[in-house]
């Protein structure tokens, strides 16, 4: 017998999720551009962990950030994303034997859709000064896009623009070696992670069979 919660409950939960997920994630946005940008980092665990202010105009570990139209590929994958993360909010995959199962499910997809949701806004609205090199071999959309600060900046010798871009605000840096960091992150790339972990425990518990204790 299937103790799925009801779509009311289950779309009601999805919703409470992903608006203390996007709250969270945008207040510390905010929090990390007004406080940490342009400082150093703030140490909370010596070696461990700091948060410090970057601006990512790129994908995943700062990707693609230079290509021209890569901002409109990821918004638009987004958008797509998040259609999906609906239709399966709405309708399920498979019959969870339990209610803590069925909660599994909604509560990662509805971090999976908060997380989305609040790297899409940072590249739909958020803009900061990025530093762009100039490679050896000039960049057509540089100057198509920008030949006048192009042109001043070789007429002084630099190597670089700074050009006003969209982009995602990341501030957590976690060391998972002394000196070795991994690559800056945020509170939506948490929530999207989180997720995806919950997700695939969702999905592998689908056919399992309840204990006697399940729905305690």
């Amino acid at each position: 017998m299937s103790a799925s919660i009801s779509q009311t409950r289950r779309l009601a939960l999805a919703g409470l999720v992903v608006a203390l997920g996007l709250g969270l994630d945008q207040w510390t946005k905010r929090w990390a551009f007004t406080t940490l940008r342009q400082q150093p980092a703030k140490v909370l665990v010596e070696d461990w962990l700091e948060l410090d202010y970057a601006f990512n105009p790129g994908s995943a570990f700062g990707m693609f950030g230079d290509e021209p139209g890569a901002r409109t590929i990821f918004i638009v994958t987004t958008v797509f994303a998040l259609l999906y993360i609906a239709t399966l909010l709405w309708r399920p995959p498979g019959e969870a034997r339990t209610r803590r199962v069925a909660a599994t499910g909604t509560i990662s997809l509805a971090l999976m859709a908060a997380g989305a949701l609040g790297n899409l806004i940072d590249r739909l609205w958020r803009l900061d000064e990025v530093r762009v090199r100039i490679a050896d071999e000039l960049q057509f959309w540089l100057l198509i896009e920008h030949p006048v600060k192009l042109s001043e900046s070789l007429l002084r010798g630099r190597n670089y623009l700074d050009l006003p871009r969209y982009g995602v605000v990341d501030f957590i840096v976690v060391y998972y070696w002394p000196e070795r960091r991994w690559p800056s992150f945020n509170v939506a790339d948490t929530c999207l992670v989180v997720g995806v972990g919950l997700f695939l425990i969702y999905l592998a518990r689908l056919d399992a069979k309840p204990g006697p204790d399940a729905d305690a």
